[in-house]
């Protein structure tokens, strides 16, 4: 994303668009203001992203592939939007990073979600998969969580499902853990909804090569206080089998406690509750 081409059919006022540009420029993104969309070839922008409160030119990029952003104004809220339109009321919530994500998730790249001393924390991609092979051929690695499908195809195709309808509706879900150094995929860890449960329940696996290293309790801090931040979460539960013991000491360090039930089950519910 190198170029954000901006057409406003309203009355925007010009101080909100400089400080606008302003904002982008220490990003060296080229911003275009563009005065009528017919004077300028959509097919001509490259490699852009497009700001826009009018319906027909949000429908002209949608038809070309081009990433946009729509800008919702009294007049403008009945027009009717091509699916999966992403919007925001006010200039000043635009930011690079927002930006930035709505261009990836309309070209099919993975979302950066966060980076640690150590660890960037990102979306999974069908051609990751078969790294997760790797990670799971370790026997001990299923002990005590599902495997991966037999068939490697059927892991591809549950995976692009999963970037649709997990990524695309909730803007969340189960995450690479990645080695900066490196770029080495090391393990798995995100947040999922589970129906019956108010919270996310947070989910983590780590390749065995990785582990009492601190690469767990270094990435699933960081999500757990990503959720606080930015997704506004404050109540949170892991399963663990309770036999698994690193696991349920890596949710004890975290600040989870242990639900105490009547039952004797395989599996124990650990919850928190954290402040935003």
């Amino acid at each position: 994303m190198h170029n954000l081409a901006i057409y406003f059919s309203c009355s925007v006022r010009k101080k909100e668009i400089d400080m606008l540009v302003s904002k982008m420029k220490q990003y060296d993104l080229q911003v275009i203001v563009i005065d009528l969309p017919d004077d300028y070839c959509l097919h001509e922008m490259g490699d852009v992203i497009a700001l826009t409160d009018d319906a027909s030119f949000a429908g002209e990029c949608s038809n070309r592939g081009i990433p946009y952003l729509f800008l919702l104004y009294e007049k403008n809220k009945q027009e009717s939007l091509p699916s999966g339109t992403y919007c925001v009321e006010n200039l000043v919530d635009v930011s690079y990073d927002y930006l930035d994500k709505v261009y990836r998730r309309a070209k099919g790249l993975p979302w950066n979600i966060l980076t640690t001393d150590r660890l960037q924390i990102r979306e999974i991609t069908p051609e990751d998969v078969p790294r997760l092979y790797e990670l799971y051929e370790e026997e001990s690695i299923t002990r005590y969580m599902e495997p991966l499908f037999p068939d490697q195809q059927q892991e591809i195709d549950y995976t692009k499902d999963y970037i649709k309808n997990v990524y695309h509706f909730y803007g969340y879900g189960m995450w690479l853990i990645i080695l900066k150094e490196s770029g080495e995929i090391i393990g798995r860890a995100g947040l999922e909804y589970k129906e019956g449960f108010e919270g996310l329940e947070l989910g983590f696996m780590l390749g065995k090569d990785y582990q009492h290293k601190g690469y767990a309790y270094e990435s699933c801090k960081a999500i757990l206080d990503y959720a606080c931040e930015e997704l506004e979460q404050t109540s949170f539960r892991a399963i663990v089998h309770r036999n698994n013991e690193p696991s349920r000491h890596l949710c004890e360090k975290l600040g989870f406690q242990k639900k105490e039930s009547t039952e004797e089950t395989q599996y124990l519910e650990y919850r928190m509750n954290r402040a935003l």
